[in-house]
């Protein structure tokens, strides 16, 4: 087991220019992160500016405003969740890298290439033009975005149907600035993803025998459900668009208005846990040679216990109570059935289901809301039967 004090440092989170910024305005003080006020900070000027314009504009506007779930789910529970997350996702996937030296699982002789993949990802993590880049692509978004004028609080009275400051701000301001976090953090799992890459490509040394049984490899999927938040911050647009576009579905047809969130549900694990795949062609070929190798050692082992206890020319003194034979037989027993459980992809149930569970668990918030969960669900349970 590798020195913890000699592991080298990873964070996924800590560079590029807005986390720069970020330190500029002390909203984050390194090592430790406060990302509350930054969290405080975005809502203030996405949210606010928002209630602020509708009451200049009278007219309802602000009732008009407050009735529409999408945007305060979108900026008071999706853009602060992305940024609240950022300590936590940063210390999971820092000790997922670590592990790989800690459980010895690189070799000396391959540590300087592991660590220069640590290196290529803070790179690309630090670099500008990759931020700068999906600013101007959120920039885009944000001018080929036409306003939707059935949201009547993002529009002002009479036939002009022009933008109010309300809706202003939110298509210039709000709505691109969550689109650029949600992108930000798109980028960093395309980094992540590409450091398990590169991983994978190096000769680890992987144990069949290993009691998680994915050869060492078991922590990986524990540690990809940290991305579980982010799950849930896009699946909250999700739900609030249906539920804003589609409210009848609610009790008509629950079917219908269920099935997109189950489908991002299971759309959101593909995403988070298909970089292990990139572990299988080794998980593969260490369960073939273990199959191998435990076929043999156990055949040679039972012989030689057979013709010991069982087809000796003369009877045994020893006794069988405390036979060290019969204990070295279970533990090869044991060993063996671990080797052949051995899974060729690094998955674990409880990760899976808890990845699954945020993509949706903004559909059961809003229909706890809006009083319509015991009715949705009677109505599934009766289409089911």
């Amino acid at each position: 087991m590798a020195d913890s004090r000699t592991l080298p440092e990873f964070s996924l989170v800590r560079g590029g220019p807005f986390y720069d910024l970020e330190r500029g305005l002390r909203l984050v003080r390194p090592p430790r992160f406060m990302t509350g006020r930054a969290a405080l900070l975005l809502v203030l000027v996405s949210w606010l500016p928002l209630v602020l314009f509708s009451l200049l504009q009278g007219e309802g506007a602000v009732q008009r405003l407050f009735s529409e779930f999408q945007v305060h789910a979108e900026l008071l529970l999706s853009l602060p969740v992305m940024v609240v997350a950022e300590p936590y996702i940063d210390a999971r996937v820092g000790e997922a890298a670590r592990e790989f030296l800690r459980a010895d699982l690189v070799e000396d002789k391959d540590r300087r290439a592991y660590e220069v993949s640590v290196a290529r990802m803070a790179r690309w993590r630090d670099a500008p033009s990759v931020e700068l880049a999906l600013l101007g692509l959120t920039i885009a978004f944000a001018v080929l975005t036409t306003m939707d004028a059935s949201r009547s609080w993002m529009v002002e009275g009479g036939a002009s149907q022009r933008p109010s400051l309300a809706g202003g701000w939110y298509l210039c301001v709000s709505q691109p600035l969550e689109r650029f976090l949600m992108l930000r953090w798109l980028w960093r799992g395309a980094v992540w993803s590409v450091f398990l890459w590169r991983a994978s490509r190096l000769p680890l040394r992987l144990v069949p025998t290993h009691p998680d049984q994915a050869g060492g490899l078991g922590f990986l999927s524990i540690h990809q459900a940290c991305f579980s938040p982010l799950v849930f911050a896009a699946a909250v647009p999700v739900a609030a668009y249906s539920f804003r576009t589609n409210a009848a579905a609610i009790t008509e047809t629950p079917i219908t208005y269920v099935m997109p969130q189950v489908l991002f549900a299971v759309l959101a694990c593909v995403a988070v846990f298909a970089p292990l795949t990139f572990f299988c062609h080794q998980m593969v070929r260490s369960k073939r040679r273990a199959d191998a190798w435990f076929s043999a050692v156990a055949a040679h082992h039972s012989r030689r216990f057979e013709d010991k206890w069982f087809h000796a020319q003369e009877p045994r003194d020893e006794k069988l109570l405390g036979a060290p034979e019969f204990s070295s037989l279970a533990d090869l027993g044991s060993s063996f059935i671990l080797a052949r459980k051995m899974k060729l992809f690094p998955w674990d149930k409880r990760s899976v289901i808890a990845v699954g569970l945020s993509g949706l668990s903004p559909l059961v918030i809003l229909l706890v809301l809006d009083r319509q969960f015991l009715a949705v669900v009677n109505q599934l349970r009766q289409s089911v039967s």
